[in-house]
């Protein structure tokens, strides 16, 4: 059953990274620009990211299971609405659907294993969830390669249909309702109050966006990859979901470290370590490129694993730090904090979209900016506090 929910909340990753490498594929079918284009994930980012703030209290007033199943049938919906799209507005209508339904799939999947599991084990099995969903972040990409060529980018979003349909029928054999008792009698504005009240908290607000902005990076850069293959570096797109493993591997060796090490040196060196290496990676490509080298295996090698290795050290600590101070209403943190690097993302997509796609360079100075700003926000609002 661990692994049924891994993948339930595995959705969202899986929905945005799969359709990745179709992208020249059908802004070419569309005819309509980068920017246009870039749209379909911008806000299908922006869709989860609400449905991670707004769909939560949903699991919490009509049960786990009904919100999973409702979930699964809208990013069913919406994947057959992608695949038959006929145009951009049709195309983008699917990606939000989708996204939505996976957003409902992700909270309440993290939920039932709340439910089910022992308290001091919760931690560990969604550990264990995450991995499963890094795997998924891993083989996407490839696998949106081998349905490009066995047929069209229609075929991902059909394959995507059917992976959402296995779901749906396991999930009605395999889960049961795990909520013991259900919120009754309080309007659904009612159970968003925690979160308002934590948005009027300013610290929070800061260490929100930090976060939100410290996440932006991976996006912005996924996002614009598949067409530098193309146009900077005149090799075929589906050979980016190759390159694309790169990515998760770095975050998930910075991640290691923080699993290892993390209790020794505390958030603020971590976030700072973790920054300052995303810098210098960003730093360490422009200066290679600029010395004529300005091919795939340095761009993902630099931006690619050496960035995502620095998000992986500085990514869970900030997260980490921002839901503590949420505390006691940490389930209303943790989906402001979703919705933050959702929201930002979307704005890293859509900012490297506005950019011809004729260099790599403007990506590369994107990821060194947002990085940047998080490392001067955290030594500025950090001056003299000790580390959590």
């Amino acid at each position: 059953m661990m692994v049924l929910l891994a993948a339930c909340t595995a959705l969202g990753p899986l929905a945005i990274n799969i359709y990745l490498p179709s992208l020249p594929v059908v802004q070419a079918q569309f005819g309509v620009d980068i920017a246009a284009l870039q749209s379909t994930v911008s806000l299908a980012l922006v869709a989860f990211g609400l449905g991670l703030l707004l769909l939560g209290p949903l699991a919490d007033r009509y049960g786990r299971r009904p919100a999973l199943l409702a979930g699964l049938v809208l990013f069913i919906l919406g994947s057959v609405l992608t695949a038959t799209a006929p145009g951009l507005p049709q195309l983008l209508a699917g990606r939000m659907t989708a996204s939505l339904g996976a957003a409902l799939t992700f909270i309440t999947s993290r939920a039932v294993v709340a439910d089910i599991t022992p308290r001091e084990q919760t931690q560990r099995s969604i550990a264990q969830m995450t991995m499963i969903m890094l795997i998924a972040q891993m083989t996407a990409p490839m696998l949106g390669n081998i349905a490009l060529a066995s047929g069209s980018w229609r075929a991902i979003q059909y394959g995507q249909t059917l992976f959402g349909v296995v779901l749906l029928l396991l999930v009605l054999w395999r889960i049961k309702e795990t909520l013991p008792a259900r919120v009754e009698g309080e309007a659904l504005t009612g159970m968003m109050a925690p979160a308002f009240a934590l948005l009027r908290r300013r610290r929070f607000q800061l260490l929100m966006g930090q976060t939100g902005l410290l996440y932006s990076a991976y996006p912005a850069f996924v996002g614009i990859a598949p067409y530098l293959m193309i146009s900077v570096f005149h090799r075929p797109a589906t050979e980016y979901g190759l390159y694309f493993i790169s990515l998760p591997l770095g975050y998930f060796l910075g991640n290691g470290f923080v699993l290892r090490y993390g209790m020794r040196y505390g958030s603020h060196y971590l976030i700072q370590a973790g920054t300052s290496v995303g810098v210098l990676a960003c730093l360490l490509c422009l200066l290679l490129f600029a010395l004529g080298m300005q091919t795939p295996v340095v761009l993902f090698a630099t931006v690619g694993t050496l960035l995502n290795f620095g998000m992986g050290l500085a990514l869970p600590s900030a997260s980490a730090r921002a839901v503590s101070e949420s505390w006691p209403n940490t389930g209303s943190g943790w989906g402001l904090v979703g919705f933050s690097q959702q929201f930002a993302a979307a704005a890293g997509v859509q900012l490297v979209g506005f950019f011809p796609a004729t260099s790599a360079v403007p990506v590369v100075c994107v990821c060194m900016a947002l990085t940047a700003l998080v490392l001067a926000i955290e030594r500025w609002s950090s001056a003299g506090v000790q580390a959590v």
